[in-house]
């Protein structure tokens, strides 16, 4: 069984702090429970920022596959440098010595 003493006790103490147990519980779901917490918003903003640099990042991707596209288009030549450097490609009347770089 309960204390005798302990239910006056808290009545007490919530009539002294009721103000500011209400406070404190508003703050709390403001700050935390609720489904726009304050807490749920930096996350969001957060994700918010990484999204948009990496959107960023990928325009920047998109316009030099674009300038590269239209090298390739434009250029035979270009064609011939990225077979040679990335594919270790050559003509039938050439040889190909290869470098062991890391």
């Amino acid at each position: 069984m309960m204390d005798n003493g302990f239910l006056p006790q808290l009545k007490g103490f919530i009539g002294r702090y009721k103000y500011w147990i209400v406070l404190v519980l508003f703050l709390l779901i403001v700050l935390v429970a609720s489904e726009n917490s304050m807490v749920k918003r930096v996350v969001q903003k957060r994700e918010i920022h990484e999204l948009q640099e990496q959107l960023r990042r990928s325009s920047e991707q998109k316009q030099q596959n674009e300038m590269m596209l239209n090298e390739l288009s434009n250029d035979s030549l270009v064609i011939d440098r990225i077979a040679r450097e990335k594919y270790n490609m050559h003509r039938e009347d050439e040889d190909l010595f290869l470098e062991n770089v890391r």
